[in-house]
Protein backbone atom coordinates (compact mmCIF):
# COMPACT_ATOMS: atom_id res chain seq x y z
CA UNK A 1 0.00 0.00 0.00
CA UNK A 2 2.83 2.47 0.88
CA UNK A 3 4.60 1.78 -2.30
CA UNK A 4 1.60 2.29 -4.51
CA UNK A 5 0.74 5.86 -2.10
CA UNK A 6 4.18 6.83 -3.08
CA UNK A 7 4.33 5.75 -6.94
CA UNK A 8 1.22 7.67 -7.70
CA UNK A 9 1.88 10.83 -5.54
CA UNK A 10 5.71 11.27 -7.01
CA UNK A 11 3.61 10.47 -11.04
CA UNK A 12 1.01 13.10 -9.76
CA UNK A 13 4.07 15.32 -8.25
CA UNK A 14 5.78 14.71 -11.58
CA UNK A 15 2.70 15.78 -13.92
CA UNK A 16 1.92 19.02 -11.69
CA UNK A 17 2.72 22.19 -13.48
CA UNK A 18 4.64 23.63 -10.28
CA UNK A 19 6.82 20.35 -9.75
CA UNK A 20 10.42 21.84 -9.49
CA UNK A 21 12.43 19.29 -8.88
CA UNK A 22 11.88 15.51 -7.94
CA UNK A 23 11.41 15.16 -4.12
CA UNK A 24 14.51 12.88 -4.09
CA UNK A 25 14.42 12.24 -0.23
CA UNK A 26 11.12 10.30 -0.67
CA UNK A 27 11.81 8.12 -4.52
CA UNK A 28 15.18 6.27 -3.99
CA UNK A 29 16.81 5.03 -7.08
CA UNK A 30 19.01 2.03 -7.75
CA UNK A 31 22.17 3.40 -6.13
CA UNK A 32 20.95 4.41 -2.77
CA UNK A 33 19.17 1.18 -2.83
CA UNK A 34 22.63 -1.05 -3.70
CA UNK A 35 23.90 1.12 -0.29
CA UNK A 36 21.07 0.19 1.59
CA UNK A 37 21.39 -3.74 0.67
CA UNK A 38 25.90 -3.33 1.14
CA UNK A 39 24.62 -1.89 5.02
CA UNK A 40 22.13 -4.34 5.30
CA UNK A 41 24.56 -7.27 4.32
CA UNK A 42 27.09 -5.57 6.48
CA UNK A 43 25.30 -6.21 9.29
CA UNK A 44 25.38 -10.07 8.73
CA UNK A 45 21.87 -10.34 9.84
CA UNK A 46 20.57 -13.40 7.08
CA UNK A 47 16.51 -12.61 8.52
CA UNK A 48 17.70 -8.72 7.71
CA UNK A 49 18.84 -9.78 4.26
CA UNK A 50 15.95 -11.89 3.63
CA UNK A 51 13.67 -9.11 4.73
CA UNK A 52 15.07 -6.59 2.58
CA UNK A 53 15.17 -8.88 -0.77
CA UNK A 54 11.66 -9.71 0.20
CA UNK A 55 10.72 -5.98 0.17
CA UNK A 56 12.74 -5.43 -2.91
CA UNK A 57 10.43 -8.10 -4.68
CA UNK A 58 7.32 -7.11 -3.79
CA UNK A 59 8.02 -3.41 -4.93
CA UNK A 60 9.16 -4.28 -7.79
CA UNK A 61 5.86 -6.96 -8.05
CA UNK A 62 3.95 -3.45 -7.49
CA UNK A 63 5.16 -1.33 -9.87
CA UNK A 64 5.48 -3.64 -12.88
CA UNK A 65 1.64 -4.09 -11.66
CA UNK A 66 0.49 -0.67 -12.70
CA UNK A 67 -1.19 0.24 -15.88
CA UNK A 68 1.31 2.01 -17.46
CA UNK A 69 1.14 0.99 -21.16
CA UNK A 70 5.20 -0.15 -20.85
CA UNK A 71 4.73 -2.37 -17.96
CA UNK A 72 2.83 -5.84 -17.52
CA UNK A 73 -0.15 -4.02 -15.74
CA UNK A 74 -0.39 -1.45 -18.90
CA UNK A 75 -0.13 -4.60 -21.03
CA UNK A 76 -3.38 -5.88 -19.23
CA UNK A 77 -5.29 -2.49 -19.87
CA UNK A 78 -4.87 -3.04 -23.30
CA UNK A 79 -6.20 -7.01 -23.44
CA UNK A 80 -8.79 -5.47 -20.86
CA UNK A 81 -10.10 -3.00 -23.52
CA UNK A 82 -9.97 -5.34 -26.26
CA UNK A 83 -12.50 -7.95 -24.02
CA UNK A 84 -14.67 -4.63 -23.61
CA UNK A 85 -14.59 -3.14 -27.07
CA UNK A 86 -14.42 -6.49 -28.68
CA UNK A 87 -11.79 -4.69 -31.08
CA UNK A 88 -8.27 -4.71 -30.70
CA UNK A 89 -6.01 -0.69 -29.96
CA UNK A 90 -4.29 0.09 -33.21
CA UNK A 91 -1.11 -0.74 -33.40
CA UNK A 92 -0.10 3.14 -33.90
CA UNK A 93 -1.60 3.99 -30.91
CA UNK A 94 -0.42 1.31 -28.81
CA UNK A 95 2.98 2.71 -29.84
CA UNK A 96 2.94 6.19 -28.94
CA UNK A 97 1.48 5.43 -25.84
CA UNK A 98 4.34 3.03 -24.76
CA UNK A 99 6.98 5.28 -26.27
CA UNK A 100 5.28 8.25 -23.86
CA UNK A 101 5.37 5.75 -20.91
CA UNK A 102 8.79 5.07 -21.66
CA UNK A 103 10.07 8.48 -21.60
CA UNK A 104 8.15 8.90 -18.29
CA UNK A 105 9.95 5.86 -16.81
CA UNK A 106 13.21 6.96 -18.31
CA UNK A 107 12.36 10.62 -16.37
CA UNK A 108 12.34 8.70 -13.26
CA UNK A 109 15.27 6.32 -13.14
CA UNK A 110 17.10 9.75 -14.60
CA UNK A 111 16.15 11.51 -11.82
CA UNK A 112 16.25 9.46 -9.00
CA UNK A 113 20.25 8.80 -10.00
CA UNK A 114 21.15 11.99 -10.27
CA UNK A 115 19.26 12.54 -6.69
CA UNK A 116 21.35 9.58 -5.31
CA UNK A 117 24.39 10.92 -6.87
CA UNK A 118 23.87 14.43 -5.24
CA UNK A 119 23.06 12.72 -2.05
CA UNK A 120 26.34 11.30 -1.94
CA UNK A 121 28.43 13.83 -2.72
CA UNK A 122 26.53 16.09 -0.18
Amino acid sequence: KDTLTSVVGFLTYLLSPKAEAAPQQKLSGPIAVIQTGSKVAQTRDVGALFAFATAISINLAVVNSLPLPALDGGQLVFVLIEAVTKRKVPQPIQDAIISATLFLLFYVSITTTIGDLGSIFR
